[in-house]
């Protein structure tokens, strides 16, 4: 009698080949929020937290090309923002100078004070630099009030600090044994550090 053919091995079947699972984005939605006091974050230093309200106002869509042409323009603006507060520093340290002599015309000077030609913005490589920088308290303060914030709650300054403060007390005292009586780990019910 013929030989039936061997049935193929499951080992050796070959799989239907899937196409690749790629995701592709065509645009870009930027949520816009009005500035709020934020209660939710700590700033390195000061109060006056920045925060967004929780809804958003207004919502905009972008193509790929427009938004990263967008985010390359903001970008440019705030280092070139910063370059200008960098340079207006500079000239007060060496006006007053480094801060040793009283000067009146260092207390004068402003930010429109310095102009763009004094800023060597095209040396610096505007993707490799920008990132978000903190902000000095009054910096903060002025832009909730720009953004129509009447009110900035005083207490959240404080309550900033105590925050701050207890952070840079971690875990407990013990050395080599817990004492469930006076441990601070312990007692807040967590394992002992």
């Amino acid at each position: 009698p013929p030989c039936a053919p061997p049935a193929p091995s499951i080992l050796c079947r070959s799989r239907p080949r899937r196409a690749a699972k790629r995701v592709r984005f065509a645009q870009v939605t930027v949520y816009y929020f009005a500035r709020r006091q934020g209660f939710t974050c700590v700033p390195s230093a000061g109060g006056s937290s920045l925060g967004m309200a929780p809804r958003h106002h207004r919502a905009r869509r972008y193509s790929l090309s427009q938004f990263a042409h967008l985010r390359q323009v903001s970008h440019r603006q705030h280092l070139r923002q910063h370059l200008r507060r960098e340079k207006l520093r500079a000239r007060r340290r060496e006006l007053t100078q480094n801060g040793t002599v009283p000067s009146a015309e260092a207390a004068g000077l402003t930010l429109a004070d310095v102009s763009d030609d004094d800023l060597d913005v095209g040396q610096v490589e505007v993707g490799d630099y920008f990132y978000l920088q903190p902000l000095p308290t009054k910096r903060r303060r002025a832009l909730l009030r720009a953004s129509g914030v009447r009110r900035i709650d005083a207490e959240e300054r404080q309550e900033l600090r105590a925050l701050r403060l207890s952070r840079e007390q971690c875990g407990c005292v013990c050395r080599l044994t817990c004492e469930p009586r006076t441990c601070a780990c312990s007692q807040a019910g967590i394992q002992c550090q």
